[in-house]
């Protein structure tokens, strides 16, 4: 996800050399932004903003900590993705082969899905399109790139404009198909600054991705885009919840029309909650049935193959137990059953003396969803029945609480806009971590260099043109500083590259054997 960006080039070349070198990197750049900049270097340079001046030196002095911070976060995280990549990828490699119980339906089937591999919680995952995030998600990913990618750069060019430090041009760049954002300083300007000046312009633009993060997340938690929302759109959480979108593959397909309420799953009221829908479908709650079926014992089979067979897939019978006692088991047929909206008893004794009052098994993959395809009113309602895995309805469905005002808004806009900011979330948050990692062309780089020469120099060091007598009788030993400085910076980032390495090694290597 993580583009490289230039903040010290040596050079600057001309707009014709920026476009386009090959048909996988294009890059454009202008200096249509240099006197803005300059214009807002020299206002901050007077009296009159003095104070503005000084604020945001301690603002980015702040972000100086937090970035630093950041690189020994980074470097843990790695290390802790590594480790759990390998007990992940060693556990799978040496579990046992458990294939054939992966198509069992029954109560060893059920245990055997959620044990046939361990699951190890890595503590970076990677945002793939098409195989950890669904692919119509790239044009959401790529636009809240481009926005962090601007937001990091804009660090750089302010910091830079406190320090009178001219903008030689800016510009964009795409690789392959994923863009980033870049702003040209002259170097020699910024290797004469001070160290504490230069940690300013090297760490600002991973903070500016901090800053917008927080920001982000702290309006997530008041809930402003939720109250926005409700200007075009109405709140029926109280009602149920309206099919956004489904998989054109999905065989819910043509039984859940977009725009159909739904009011329950199996006997849990939708309304009851608007996380009812993602917990009762992904957590692994027992099947929620508050009443059973009155069925006449003519339909019950004397049979119980079906509850005893491990896998029943292939049979058109499904295993009921009686409401009361579960050691009484039935055979029958599910959807004459359970599509019924009617015939629901407490107990033996509400059905008739010919019936009996039966659920389903526990562990058999049958779910119910009541669906309304005008109101929640009782009377329209009907019964979708899906055979399977509960979370495979949750993959293949999406579902909104917040219902159009009006007919021209689309109802799956507020989905688009939040999985937008969950994407800009996660984009900014990774620009901080990622590009404060001590990597070759990475800001962390030259966070690096700075940190060991704040270690083997004086903190606040200006450059001078006196002449030092001193310094000259004490060239060998600086020399000798300068000598294991290198060495040590060359130990962290090539140990950083094999962390890194490792960690996409491992990845791969746990994804084939999956």
């Amino acid at each position: 996800m993580h583009l490289f960006h230039r903040i010290q080039p040596r050079r600057i070349i001309s707009i014709a050399a920026g476009i386009p070198r090959s048909l996988f990197h294009l890059r454009v750049q202008t200096r249509a932004f240099n006197a803005h900049h300059d214009t807002f270097s020299l206002r901050l340079a007077s009296r009159n903003y003095l104070r503005t001046r000084k604020f945001l030196l301690m603002f980015y002095d702040t972000g100086s900590v937090l970035v630093i911070f950041g690189m020994f976060t980074a470097v843990v995280l790695l290390v802790w993705t590594m480790v759990s990549l390998l007990s992940s990828t060693f556990l799978r490699v040496t579990a046992p082969d458990t294939s054939t119980s992966l198509l069992k339906r029954a109560a060893v089937g059920a245990a055997t899905r959620a044990t046939a591999h361990p699951r190890v919680t890595h503590a970076v995952n990677p945002i793939i399109p098409g195989l950890t995030v669904p692919l119509k998600h790239l044009p959401l990913i790529l636009l809240s790139l481009c926005i962090s990618q601007i937001v990091h750069e804009s660090g750089h060019a302010i910091t830079a404009a406190i320090h009178r430090i001219p903008m030689l041009a800016a510009g964009a760049s795409i690789t392959l198909m994923f863009p980033a954002a870049f702003v040209t300083l002259p170097s020699a300007r910024v290797e004469e600054l001070s160290l504490l000046d230069r940690l300013r312009v090297i760490t600002s633009g991973c903070f500016h991705n901090l800053t917008l993060w927080l920001i982000l997340l702290a309006a997530a938690w008041s809930g402003i885009g939720q109250r926005m929302l409700l200007v075009g759109y109405e709140d029926v959480s109280a009602r149920g919840l309206i099919v956004a979108h489904v998989e054109a593959d999905s065989p819910l397909s043509m039984h859940l029309p977009v725009g159909a309420f739904l009011t329950a799953l199996d006997d849990l009221p939708l309304k009851s909650s608007r996380d009812a829908w993602s917990t009762y479908l992904l957590e692994p709650t027992p099947t929620t049935y508050t009443q059973g079926w009155c069925v006449d014992a003519s339909q019950l089979s004397d049979d119980h193959q079906c509850c005893s067979d491990t896998d029943n897939s292939a049979s058109s019978s499904s295993c009921f137990v009686s409401f009361e006692s579960k050691m009484e088991e039935y055979c029958t047929n599910p959807v004459a059953i359970l599509s019924q909206m009617r015939n629901r008893c407490d107990s033996s004794t509400s059905c008739l003396e010919s019936q009996s009052c039966i659920k389903p098994r526990g562990d058999q993959d049958i779910l119910r969803i009541t669906v309304n395809h005008e109101d929640a009113g009782t009377e329209d309602e009907r019964i979708v029945l899906w055979s399977g895995p509960r979370y495979e309805v949750w993959e293949q469905v999406q579902t909104t609480h917040l219902a159009p005002r009006f007919g021209i808004i689309p109802l799956g806009l507020p989905a688009i806009f939040a999985d937008f900011f969950q994407y800009l979330k996660l984009t900014n948050l990774s620009l901080y971590l990622l590009n404060s990692l001590p990597l070759p062309a990475l800001d962390g780089s030259q966070l690096l260099i700075i940190l060991l020469e704040m270690v083997f120099t004086r903190w606040f060091h200006t450059p001078s043109t006196i002449l030092d007598i001193e310094a000259l009788r004490t060239r060998g030993t600086r020399a000798y500083e300068r000598r294991v400085q290198h060495v040590l910076q060359t130990f962290i980032m090539i140990g950083t590259c094999t962390l890194l390495g490792s960690c996409v090694m491992l990845g791969i290597i746990e994804w084939m054997i999956v």
